[in-house]
Formats: C-alpha cells, structure tokens, sequence
C-alpha cells in the first residue's frame, strides 16, 4: 500500500488577470521505505504540492491520499523542512524542537526526554540553550530537522532543506539524513524532497520525478537504479543528470507574462 497518492491533482490560483493554472492533472505516489525527489523548473508548483500534500492547503481538483484516506486537513503524519530554517528566534533549540509536540498536545514529561533525544540524534548536543542567532545555517537547519524528527512522521517533506547551505555543510546534511532515512529505529519512513538541483535528486533519491514547466505536469519519473554512496563523476551518473535536465529543459513553455508559483 502506498503511504502516499496523488490523483489527477490540479490547483490554480484567481487573480486579477484571471485563473491562474499551477499544475493540471499531477498523478504519483510515495510508498514504505522511498525516498522520492521532485524537480522542475522554477513556478511549475514543485514547493505548492508539498504544501497540498501536508495538507497545508486544498488542491482546486483531484484528490490526495495517506494510507488510502483523503487528505482533508493537516496530516499530523507528516513533517516539513523548509528552505529558510523556519526557526523561532525568541526560542532555544530546545523550544524549538519542541514546538511541534506542543502543537500536538505531548505532556512536559513526555516532551523533554523526545527533545534531548533528536537533539542528540542530529548533532547539537550542548547548544540546547542557543539562540538561532548564535547558530551557524547548517546547525540552524539542523534544529529545523531535529523539530521535524521529534513528531516521528512516516513521511519527511524537504522543500530545497539544502539549498541555503554551503556547499560542504549541504553535502554533509544530505549525508546525514540519507543515514536517518536508512535506520530502521528512527523516522522517516519515506521522504519527499523537491530540490532545484538536479545532481542533488541523483544523489539522494531512488525516483526522480520530473515536472513540466507551468501549468506543472509529469514529464517523467526517472529511476536511480545507482548503489549508494553514489559517485557524481561516473558515467552512469553523468547520464541520469543529463537525462533528466534534457527533460526538464525540453518541457513546454510556460504561460507568457503569467506569475509564478514555487
């Protein structure tokens, strides 16, 4: 059974030039143990469908499911990484962390021993009292992993988690949630990641799927039959990143003059 379906999805936004059309007719799926990339063009909807996906927003048509029930409000099985950290500055890393089990209602007793756990877990033992302030972007992202790792979800959205990074801290962080990802005591059970990178979804990935330039449709969805750790300069890499850019790049246009949407 898929954890995830996406079925015939379309969402467009109204505006003063009319209807805007994001994506049309969006079909894929996320099953136990996948760790699927999404990439296309920027404004094609890859950052909105993780949106649609949590159950952050409605799509305009189709329906998405978690473990065959519809998504109709947020799926507190879920759990998003974001681009820009998405930190409290007036919160601790502790505070932090421990935000999302507040929201779902854990008690202080509970709380505390979950917190130092995933603390521990992704590196930042010692820096529980820090301020994001006083935190390097990789550690600040790491607070953000750690707070998402704490509700334990079945699946880990990544919207571009690695994209405001440096090139060595990304490298590292991919790394360590490919390690997350591959325990089987720890959280996720899948992944979703939507990443501008192409050589990035390669790397991590074991399908890469391919969006269409606005309105956003599947081109394809590529399999990365590569071992891990995978090398960037073999051939056999080199192919699947020139795959899939030849895809991307030879998408249909996008919509002259229209607005964009990530």
């Amino acid at each position: 059974m898929a954890l995830i379906r996406v079925e015939h999805v379309d969402k467009s936004f109204a505006s003063r030039h009319g209807t805007i059309a994001i994506m049309q007719d969006i079909n894929l799926s996320v099953k136990d143990s996948d760790f699927v990339a999404l990439v296309g063009p920027s404004g094609c909807g890859k950052s909105t469908l993780l949106r649609l996906i949590q159950g952050l927003d409605r799509p305009t048509g189709g329906r998405i499911y978690f473990r065959d029930q519809p998504i109709d409000r947020v799926c507190r099985q879920m759990a998003m990484v974001f681009q820009n950290f998405a930190l409290y500055p007036w919160l601790t890393v502790s505070q932090n962390v421990a935000f999302g089990l507040e929201a779902l209602g854990w008690s202080a007793e509970r709380i505390a021993p979950q917190v130092e756990r995933y603390i521990s877990v992704i590196g930042l033992d010692g820096f529980q009292e820090a301020y994001p302030r006083e935190l390097s972007g990789g550690m600040r992202q790491r607070v953000g992993l750690a707070r998402a790792l704490a509700v334990e979800p079945a699946v880990l959205l990544m919207d571009e988690p690695f994209s405001a990074l440096d090139p060595l801290t990304a490298e590292s962080l991919r790394d360590e949630v490919l390690q997350l990802w591959r325990d089987p005591q720890l959280p996720p059970e899948a992944v979703l990641l939507v990443s501008h990178n192409i050589e990035e979804a390669i790397e991590l990935a074991d399908r890469v799927i391919v969006l269409s330039r606005r309105p956003g449709h599947v081109l394809a969805e590529v399999p990365v039959d590569l071992p891990r750790p995978r090398d960037r300069k073999s051939s056999a890499f080199y192919d699947l990143t020139d795959r899939v850019y030849s895809l991307i790049t030879q998408g249909g246009p996008a919509s002259e003059g229209a607005p964009r949407a990530g």
